[in-house]
């Protein structure tokens, strides 16, 4: 399981970064051969301390002075230490440095996707699924998973290289030795790795709990007072941050158990070594002396590389679930085939005439078609209303309009030019588009009306705000336009907000705008208010208002009155009441004059 997960994260992931992977394996076995040489020096310095006249022996010695030659050696080793450590650290920074980097690089991958991959795709993933696995999953996989991976190559690398200088040194003893603490090893991790992975695997649950349960709590919070339930998602929340606290504290006790495990193993090694170096020097108490230093170093090495190694396993288990997600998120986006929508430096689309839809079907998935056999012409200057009990498709057929959702069959023209995914990008720089749930954002008026736009012109801010009657209420603010939006009950109401928002699209001087239930969430005289101001604005502009109130849309030249993903008919107000019964009973309900 985990060498799949690694290898498929690799494949998915890794483009671009294989020969830094391996640059770091090079650098890990260079850190090696230094601790190597450092360790192995430590033996002729003992020696030349206890007896200097061993010195003849070291051929790559020729100062006669003995205290000079231990003194040189003394230093080589000290040098070797120093640049080993700090050739340790840069490769710690630059291993930081390219681990961040990749761990950016896959959040901006998701949210490249995110943001440029076409609705229909995008719309399949919850807001909160998009956080989570942005904010956590990225983070979990690359900081417990591949960090620790690259920490396991590198430690693994200097135990072998100790290891290895052990063997040539002292054969039988190190073997011996390292049979006791592979096997001892071996069973410790046998132990923790079903426990880690099963925490793993909760883990990973319990944060998607939590976050969802923190966005919840956080984006309906005046729902949540409303229906005075306030204890209710409290408590959820509790609860939730509770199991996840609980799980992280077994996930960081797990963790800290090995380091305690390993000091044990190496003391029980430095005792075997010791007995068995002993019975083999018993008459050489130099070579005893020298020998047994040089093991205590070469322990004391091994030791936390040990443990790092064992914190490595044991966090690599508990996030194999993150890598799986990670993985499986991968290729329910199907990065390697997806084609990208955007239009860089688009033109605008001449609108002389019409638009067109021509028998249009449409449908999320293969078994239920949302939209059935609709066609319609939009003329340049129509105030045209879609009307339907909701459920009727209203939403589907704007965002089919707009270009967001690709048709299954038929076709959208304007002025007798198919609208495809290569002209939909410059169609909608002649749209305007109000959304039903209203984004106001933590910013000033300015910002929030010339939202999207890199350059704000602030004679257009305020011609847009003039022209949605928002502009007089903006002027009392200290700093009019430049002043921050307040969010709450000290702030601009529902209607302040809907009219903002048709600011926002007014901005861009768009010869078309689409109202999507911009009115649903106001009260009657906020709705007459803003639907007088839409009247007024339709004598320069084509505007496509989608409702099912149909107080909105009496100012409205054209009824497109819907009905399960079908256009039922297409007349006045006084065409369809007298037409269908239905409609009528719609009217009577909305309570307004038919008399237009």
């Amino acid at each position: 399981m985990f060498l799949e997960n690694f290898c498929k994260f690799i494949k998915y992931y890794g483009k671009g970064r294989y020969l830094k992977l391996v640059g770091f394996t090079g650098l890990s076995f260079i850190a090696g051969c230094l601790e190597f040489i450092g360790i192995a020096l430590i033996y002729p310095f003992i020696i030349l301390i206890i007896q200097p006249e061993k010195i003849q022996s070291f051929y790559f010695l020729k100062i006669d002075n003995s205290l000079k030659s231990g003194l040189l050696i003394g230093l080589l080793v000290l040098s070797i230490f120093i640049i080993k450590n700090a050739f340790i650290i840069f490769t710690q920074y630059i291993q930081n440095k390219f681990v961040c980097n990749w761990k950016q690089a896959i959040v901006n991958k998701f949210m490249h996707y995110y943001i440029y991959a076409p609705y229909k795709n995008t719309m399949q993933t919850s807001s909160t699924d998009k956080l989570y696995t942005t904010e956590i999953v990225c983070s979990q996989v690359v900081d417990s998973f591949i960090m620790r991976v690259l920490n396991l190559l590198t430690n693994t690398i200097i135990i072998g290289m100790v290891i290895t200088l052990l063997l040539i040194k002292f054969l039988v003893p190190a073997i011996v030795t390292m049979i006791f603490v592979f096997v001892t090893i071996t069973i410790q991790n046998k132990y923790f790795k079903s426990r880690t992975a099963e925490i793993g695997s909760i883990l990973a649950e319990k944060y998607h709990k939590y976050k969802t349960n923190l966005l919840e709590n956080t984006n309906n919070i005046k729902e949540i007072k409303i229906l005075s339930s306030e204890n209710l998602f409290y408590n959820n929340f509790i609860n939730s941050a509770k199991s996840l606290n609980r799980i992280q504290i077994l996930q960081g006790f797990y963790s800290s158990i090995p380091p305690y495990i390993v000091e044990i193993l190496v003391v029980f090694a430095l005792i075997i070594m010791a007995f068995i170096l002993s019975l083999q020097n018993q008459n050489n108490n130099s070579e005893l002396i020298a020998s047994f230093a040089i093991v205590v170093a070469a322990l004391f090495r091994i030791a936390p590389a040990l443990n790092r190694i064992q914190s490595s396993i044991i966090n690599i288990n508990a996030s194999r679930n993150f890598v799986k997600r990670l993985n499986e998120e991968f290729e329910k986006c199907n990065f390697s085939t997806l084609k990208y929508e955007t239009c860089i430096n688009c033109k605008k689309l001449d609108f002389k005439d019409k638009i067109q839809l021509k028998n249009i079907n449409f449908s999320y998935n293969s078994s239920k078609h949302v939209i059935k056999n609709v066609s319609f012409d939009i003329n340049k200057g129509d105030f045209i209303g879609i009307i339907g009990l909701s459920g009727a498709g209203k939403s589907t057929l704007a965002d089919i309009i707009t270009g967001l959702l690709p048709v299954d069959s038929g076709e959208i023209t304007i002025d007798g030019m198919p609208l495809n995914s290569e002209t939909f990008p410059h169609f909608r720089q002649i749209l305007g588009y109000v959304p039903q749930q209203i984004n106001i954002l933590d910013k000033s008026f300015k910002e929030n009306v010339a939202w999207g736009c890199e350059k704000i012109n602030e004679e257009g801010v305020v011609k847009a705000l003039k022209a949605a009657q928002l502009f007089e209420i903006i002027k009392e603010y200290p700093e009019g336009i430049n002043s921050n939006i307040i969010v709450g009950s000290n702030g601009l109401s529902q209607g302040q907000k809907q009219r903002l928002a048709i600011a926002r699209a007014l901005y861009r001087d768009p010869e078309i705008i689409i109202l999507d239930e911009a009115t649903s969430a106001l009260d009657v005289q906020v709705e007459n208010e803003i639907t007088e101001m839409l009247k007024q604005i339709s004598s320069t502009k084509t505007i496509i208002a989608i409702a099912h109130r149909l107080s909105t849309l009496k100012a409205c030249n054209k009824l497109v009155y819907m009905k399960e993903g079908q256009i039922v008919d297409i007349g006045s107000f006084e065409e369809l009441s007298a037409n269908y019964p239905e409609f009528d009973n719609l009217v009577k309900l909305s309570s307004i004059n038919k008399q237009i």
